[in-house]
Formats: structure tokens, C-alpha cells, sequence
């Protein structure tokens, strides 16, 4: 299926002094939040309302900025544009999209607006960590002493390193020499007993 997609902007919120009525009633009281377009301020029920703003057909999606990427929030067809309000995010377009239930294929996606594609979210997989005191009760008391004298082997600074350490964490380099010397005295299977991840 080809479709277009249009980028409309990161539209952020904004405020306007209250408005009266000729006979002085307040017709949008002091503080409402209003949305804008942050590229020009164009206003974003004036830009909304306004004929040839968008293609008739159009899915309109708002794509939130996180530290993931643009996840794809609200998705509505145009005639639903009235329910949009683009705070804090970035609005685009799709074109000629003739699928059905636009929602259940655009949203909770990543945007990509470099090559205009929508990817499933991928969470970054949770650290390993291994608390130093869990290693001392795992272990014997001789392959204590064996620990002490693989540690004794390190340049000072590493020992200081993991001496200051609450915890080590397995995608630091250092683990890897750490594990190294753990294999090289206990084996494979016991290294990974022993330095194994901590549960909370």
C-alpha cells in the first residue's frame, strides 16, 4: 500500500489575554491553553478549520517526542480533526491511505521522519548488575580466597575501581576482564554461578 505523508510541525501550548464579548462577557477566560504551530504560531484551530489545510481522507497523527523516537499517539480520520489538539507533539498527515481502523496500524509506532516509516517500539533491555555482596555469598569460603587473589592481580586503579562499586554492571568493560579471570579460575559454569545477575 503507497501512501504520502505531509508534516504539519511541533505544535506547543500557549496562552491569550481573556477575550469579552461586545457586552463585555468573558468569551475565553484568562489562562486557557491554546495551541500553536512553533515553526510560524500559526494557531492551531485557525490552521485546523481553515479550507485545503489537509487532503480529504487523510489519517492525522500526533507523534509524541521520547527518548525512544516519535511514538505515535493520537490517530483519527479527518473528519475527526475537531478532536485533535497537537499539544507537545508533532502532527503529521498520511495521504492516500485506503486501509481500515487507521489506529490499529499507525499507532503505538515509532515515526521515522527521515524515511517516512512507522516501526514497532522496541524497549531497550534492562541492565545486568551484579551486587559484589551476592558474590561473596555465593561463594565458598576457599573460592573466597580465590576471588581475593584474582582481584590482587589488577592494576591498582581496577581494584579501586571495583573496591569504590556497589554494584558491577555487565556491559562495563571491566566485567569482561573481571569475568575473564572468574572463568580462567573457577571455569565457565561456576563464573557464571557466581557472577550471575542480582535480582531486586
Amino acid at each position: 500500500m503507497t501512501y504520502t505523508i505531509v508534516d504539519h510541525g511541533n505544535w506547543v501550548p500557549y496562552t491569550k489575554e481573556a477575550t469579552l464579548s461586545p457586552e463585555g462577557f468573558p468569551l475565553v477566560p484568562a489562562g486557557t491553553i491554546f495551541c500553536k504551530r512553533e515553526s510560524d504560531g500559526v494557531d492551531w484551530y485557525e490552521y485546523s478549520r481553515a479550507e485545503g489545510t489537509f487532503q480529504p481522507g487523510s489519517v492525522m497523527i500526533a507523534c509524541l517526542p521520547t527518548n525512544l523516537g516519535l511514538i505515535t499517539q493520537g490517530v483519527f480520520a479527518l473528519e475527526n480533526i475537531q478532536k485533535m489538539f497537537p499539544q507537545n507533539q508533532r502532527l503529521i498527515e498520511v495521504q492516500g491511505w485506503e486501509g481500515e481502523k487507521p489506529h490499529n496500524v499507525f499507532a503505538n509506532k515509532v515515526y521515522d521522519p527521515v524515511g517516512d516509516t512507522f516501526s514497532d517500539i522496541v524497549l531497550p533491555a534492562a541492565p545486568v548488575i551484579t551486587y559484589k555482596k551476592d558474590i561473596w555469598v555465593r561463594a565458598t569460603d576457599a573460592e573466597a580466597d580465590i576471588i581475593d587473589q584474582v582481584l590482587s592481580q589488577q592494576t591498582t586503579r581496577k581494584q579501586k575501581i571495583y573496591a569504590e562499586a556497589q554494584y558491577l554492571d555487565h556491559a562495563d568493560p571491566l566485567f569482561a576482564e573481571l569475568y575473564a579471570g572468574f572463568v580462567q579460575a573457577f571455569g565457565t559454569q561456576r563464573a557464571d554461578q557466581l557472577l550471575a545477575g542480582s535480582s531486586d
